[in-house]
């Protein structure tokens, strides 16, 4: 049996085993990015029209407990579009569609804003901690900006990867995976990047409208992938980020929009955003070492 047929007869098996029904969270505005942390859900929204790209000052976070009970539906307000969020040092990050906006969670003042240089049309998505810096994805740009958060610096480590989207950090191997949607929405790509290696395209892995991705614990990520841009269920898959081999990961409810989604380490569940749908979907995902 071929790697790529036992990595999917793995997935089968371990997807067939009894899993808890889903839960779903209402009340959300075009949600697009959910983050756990010790102190809570964090989850950005668009907000009320999907408008990703405008400055109109409706985009907010909202704050729930580990169970997904509602604290606070806009803990965090003054936002354009909000994205991907990240979590260093006491203060919340989040991408917010030229600029990068931080937060203090205790205090809930914004204590952090940098912009980026004028140039091409920007949309900053993802973000990951990196060895106390952050990697931002730029999805018009087709980048990998790395930003100090102490200067509010940022440096192109990485390009040619069109319609960059999310991305995370994998300490053990110090590279980082990202999945992209393509320069013109219709498709793109995976790929590792690290500062040694620079950027690689991961040969046989998905090709679709990719989104959120999530670290396992054996190396393998689970990715998202819209499938299209109208309102069809969406799409999770399991891949090995070394080979490319993949399978899908089969769902429990339609997902419509699945964005940039959080695993918890702790219980394995899946916290997933459908920006369409308005929700957030917490269910159970693949097991480490299927």
């Amino acid at each position: 049996m071929s790697p790529r047929a036992l990595f999917a007869l793995c997935l089968t098996l371990t997807a067939s085993a009894a899993h808890a029904d889903p839960t779903i969270l209402t009340g959300f505005s075009h949600p697009e990015s959910v983050l756990l942390t010790p102190s809570g859900v964090y989850v950005s929204n668009i907000g009320a029209d999907l408008a990703p790209l405008t400055h109109d000052g409706d985009g907010f976070i909202s704050l729930l407990d580990p169970q997904g009970r509602l604290r606070e539906r806009q803990a965090f307000v003054g936002l354009d579009a909000p994205k991907g969020m990240a979590l260093l040092d006491g203060v919340l990050y989040v991408a917010d569609i030229d600029r990068v906006v931080g937060f203090d969670i205790t205090t809930r003042e914004r204590v952090f804003s940098a912009t980026l240089p004028e140039g091409a049309p920007s949309l900053l998505n993802d973000i990951a901690v990196m060895r106390g810096q952050l990697l931002v994805s730029d999805t018009l740009r087709g980048q990998i900006h790395q930003l100090d958060p102490g200067t509010g610096g940022f440096q192109v480590v990485a390009e040619g990867i069109p319609g960059a989207n999310g991305l995370i950090w994998d300490a053990a191997r110090a590279a980082a995976v990202i999945v992209a949607l393509g320069a013109d929405f219709g498709g793109g790509d995976v790929f590792v990047w690290s500062p040694e290696r620079g950027v690689a395209r991961v040969d046989g892995a998905p090709f679709g409208i990719l989104d959120g991705i999530a670290a396992l614990p054996d190396g393998k990520v689970v990715m998202s992938d819209w499938r299209s841009l109208s309102p069809v269920p969406g799409a999770l898959m399991l891949v090995d980020p070394l080979s490319g081999a993949h399978a899908g990961v089969p769902l429990a409810v339609d997902i419509h929009g699945p964005a940039d989604f959080a695993r918890d380490g702790t219980t394995g569940k899946f916290w997933i955003p459908g920006t369409l749908d308005g929700t957030v979907t917490v269910l159970d995902g693949p097991m480490p070492g299927a």
